[in-house]
């Protein structure tokens, strides 16, 4: 009968709890006949203006609100393991096509909780519900070091992120060691009193400028890949949204009293990936320039040209990048489009594109693993997901736990032009 089914939605509800950064958000939980989910939406800092709205109002009560009387009511008696029926209904129940009614973190927050919540009720794993038999790759770990931009309110780099990729990891337990070593290894090797503490995402907050940044992080990383073995690649985040002004027509390095007009960000993007080998490319301009991107990626096809602000997580700009040319990898935030159906559909897009699908974290996060359940169960061969900080390790944590738990059957990630 109908109602002995475990995975029917018994109870939602909602609460106001803090992420990582101290700011107030949503946590959903979702009760079913036999077990139990929940989950808190995690924040950006460096939003994309193209995103879903994260609150009605901008108020985390109201999302609340939301939830008690607009939500809960309409999940009562649904099946949790159909998750396009529960997202589909939270489409209903906003009725705006960026859930400005009820806000994307109050949709993310009831999304994920309720698979949660069916995993829970069919007493497998998180990554095994959503991605069935195929679900047992393991991706890379690309984790940033150095840090700037708006998760750096304290200085640091004008660029959001410096970053490592390992290259060649027999698995990813060794993969996230070698990360780790670098991370600990560049206050150890950068000169006396260049380095002021950790930033939003756990990334060392230092007085050098990119470049400088750059030549540390190399050095770096050879003592690391001559010590373990593991190859170690380096890339930016350059979240160029965030240097662009529209109205001067230039991106603008207040740190290092640089103001430079597409051409010249043009050029100096091109110096830093020649320079330092780069291998991994994000945001490297602003959200509406796709030409840049496209020229770029004409240019250095064999490195990872990745969108984050461009794509939002959408799967129509993802189309349209694709069409242009103008990456070949693409951010993956759920809480950018609001479901993990809308999500799983930016994934495809992406792959039937030939892009890379690159699960990753906001800056402002939860200690919840959900984001590494997804990165395995949908096949994205990479998920950016920081180094350390207690909600940054969760994430790697719990990759290592299933790592364990698929024994034999795991695998590495392997990508294209990065592998090796």
């Amino acid at each position: 009968m109908i109602a002995e089914m475990p995975t029917l939605i018994k109870d939602v509800s909602a609460r106001k709890v803090f992420d990582s950064r101290g700011s107030e958000t949503i946590e959903v939980e979702v009760l079913t006949e036999a077990g139990y989910g929940s989950f808190a939406a995690p924040s950006g800092a460096s939003v994309g203006k193209r995103e879903v709205v994260a609150y009605p109002n901008g108020n985390v009560d109201e999302a609340l609100k939301a939830v008690r009387d607009l939500i809960a009511p309409e999940l009562l008696g649904v099946d949790s393991s159909d998750q396009f029926e529960v997202d589909s209904i939270l489409k209903i129940v906003d009725g705006t096509n960026n859930f400005s009614k009820i806000g994307g973190s109050t949709a993310i927050a009831t999304s994920i909780a309720s698979a949660k919540a069916a995993s829970s009720s069919l007493n497998i794993p998180l990554y095994r519900h959503l991605g069935g038999i195929s679900a047992y790759t393991l991706p890379l770990p690309l984790g940033n070091v150095i840090g700037g931009g708006k998760h750096s309110k304290s200085g640091g780099l004008d660029i959001q992120e410096i970053l490592v990729i390992p290259l060649n990891p027999k698995s990813f337990y060794e993969a996230a060691k070698a990360n780790t070593l670098v991370h600990k290894n560049i206050p150890r090797h950068a000169p006396p009193n260049t380095i002021y503490g950790r930033n939003d995402e756990g990334a060392w907050v230092t007085v050098f400028g990119v470049e400088e940044a750059l030549k540390l992080v190399k050095r770096v990383c050879k003592i690391v890949s001559d010590e373990i073995g593991v190859k170690l690649g380096l890339g930016i985040d350059v979240a160029a949204s965030s240097l662009w002004s529209e109205e001067e027509k230039k991106y603008i390095y207040r740190r290092e009293g640089m103001k430079l007009s597409r051409d010249e960000h043009y050029n100096f993007i091109r110096r830093l990936i020649h320079e330092f080998d780069l291998i991994y490319i994000e945001d490297p301009f602003h959200e509406d320039d796709f030409e840049s991107f496209a020229q770029l990626m004409d240019e250095f096809s064999d490195r990872l040209i990745c969108g984050d602000d461009l794509y939002v997580t959408n799967a129509e700009r993802i189309k349209h990048g694709a069409r242009l040319r103008a990456s070949n990898s693409v951010i993956i935030k759920p809480n950018q489009i609001g479901t993990l159906t809308d999500t799983l559909i930016a994934i495809e897009t992406a792959k039937r594109c030939g892009l890379t699908p690159i699960v990753s974290h906001r800056s402002g996060e939860n200690t919840d693993p959900a984001i590494a359940h997804i990165a395995v169960a949908f096949n994205c061969p990479i998920i950016k997901t920081g180094v350390v900080g207690g909600e940054r390790v969760s994430k790697i944590n719990e990759l290592i736990r299933i790592e364990e738990e698929l024994g034999e059957k795991a695998r590495i990630a392997y990508v294209e032009g990065v592998s090796s």
